[in-house]
């Protein structure tokens, strides 16, 4: 296994920290020849992507530094400028992103509502900095949706490392968030494609007098309502806020 140096900041604006495997380096030839099994590596941690957005050259860099000696498994984008900023957001999903509140084509608000914007990172969390601790700066950017707003002076390895954690907690629950809705959004569906079908079968019927209860025996032959008591299955055609009972098996 071997680490790929970071590339510095001149000639390219993205500082990566990758780790790169090739499996013929961990088994040693004699082994290899020999028929003995290695013993399997430990996987690597995930990446944790962060964007980083400073004009400044220096306060970028040692930003970057503070994020590696946090020791978590971090890898660090630069962006000196919104417009490169836009760009870095299309390459990949940030679990951080870090905007300078002042820059030259713009401010950190400007650059947050971009961010928004884009599909894959509109969800990212967001950290706000500035030169200087600054209270209506801090005011306006958790209003905007901010998880939390720092002095570049504050950006310590152990203020960093609370920072990036709190931001991958917060996105864990963003994303479980929107299952829950996805999840939602498809039970909707299905029962409104469930109470077509029993539409359908009500409307064929059998010939005999008593449709009520050959519908409410059609309805528990389906498992939408409990085979005993006397329910008022009529709701679960009309009513958008009655539920199916889904039999479990």
């Amino acid at each position: 296994m071997r680490n790929a140096s970071s590339r510095e900041w001149s000639g390219e604006k993205e500082d990566v920290m990758e780790v790169y495997r090739d499996d013929r380096d961990m088994v040693p030839a004699a082994a290899a020849s020999a028929g003995v099994h290695a013993t399997p590596p430990e996987p690597e941690p995930p990446l944790i992507d962060v964007l980083v957005l400073d004009d400044s050259r220096f306060d970028a860099m040692q930003l970057q530094r503070e994020c590696r000696s946090t020791e978590l498994p971090v890898r660090v984008t630069i962006a000196s400028g919104i417009e490169e900023f836009r760009k870095m957001l299309e390459r990949r999903r940030y679990h951080v992103v870090f905007i300078d509140y002042l820059l030259p084509d713009g401010d950190g608000l400007k650059a947050q509502e971009y961010l928004r914007e884009e599909e894959r990172n509109g969800q990212s969390p967001v950290v706000m900095i500035s030169g200087e601790a600054r209270h209506d700066v801090a005011v306006e950017a958790i209003r905007s949706g901010c998880i939390d707003y720092k002095a570049k002076s504050d950006l310590t390895r152990e203020a960093l490392k609370g920072l990036i954690l709190r931001a991958l907690e917060e996105g864990s629950k963003l994303a479980q968030a929107t299952l829950r809705r996805a999840l939602d959004a498809q039970r909707e569906e299905l029962v409104l494609a469930m109470r077509d079908i029993v539409r359908e079968e009500i409307s064929r019927g059998t010939g005999h007098h008593d449709t009520g209860a050959e519908t409410l025996q059609m309805l528990r032959s389906y498992g939408l309502v409990p085979s005993g008591g006397d329910e008022d299955w009529s709701d679960l055609l009309e009513d958008p806020a009655t539920q199916f009972i889904f039999r479990k098996h």
